[in-house]
């Protein structure tokens, strides 16, 4: 199990990145100075013993490679750019389904709605529990928000403690 919610997000977010979209990805540091900033963002809640929202916001620029690594064929009826979207929303999928088994454990149930994407302009600011990743020259953040308890508490060492099943 992570030491921290944070810690959480790195490792589910590097996992899914590398494993299921085959793509480059590294925590982000001032050495790698200004990258394009994200324009895209894909968004999905998930309720169960906690409630909370997770973000990934990208740059569209890494949207073709994403479907084409994740999808394979470019060829066919939907465009590059919903190919890439489609592929962007089964990332985030991915990456909220590792980071609640991650955190919570195996046996605690959540329900995932559908990730969407929403204008970026739509989005409030990250929040403290935000985390920047440098993608195939981009920038990208993860973001993490709990509606039953405080980001800060859930950033702790362990995670929240859950309901007895009686």
């Amino acid at each position: 199990m992570p030491d921290s919610l944070e810690q959480a997000v790195v490792d589910s977010t590097l996992r899914v990145f590398e494993t299921a979209a085959f793509m480059a990805i590294w925590l982000w540091s001032e050495e790698d100075g200004e990258l394009p900033a994200p324009d895209t963002v894909a968004v999905m809640a998930f309720h169960g013993p906690v409630n909370g929202r997770l973000t990934l916001r990208v740059s569209s620029s890494v949207l073709p490679a994403l479907a084409s690594n994740m999808v394979g064929d470019m060829e066919g009826g939907d465009s590059t750019t919903e190919k890439g979207l489609d592929a962007l929303r089964e990332v985030l999928n991915m990456i909220c389904g590792n980071l609640l088994t991650s955190w919570y454990g195996e046996d605690v149930v959540f329900e995932l709605d559908p990730p969407g994407i929403v204008p970026i302009e739509a989005m409030p600011p990250a929040s403290s529990a935000s985390t920047r990743f440098a993608v195939e020259g981009t920038l990208a953040e993860v973001d993490v928000a709990m509606a039953d308890e405080a980001v800060s508490e859930a950033a702790g060492s362990s995670p929240p403690s859950l309901p007895e099943e009686h």
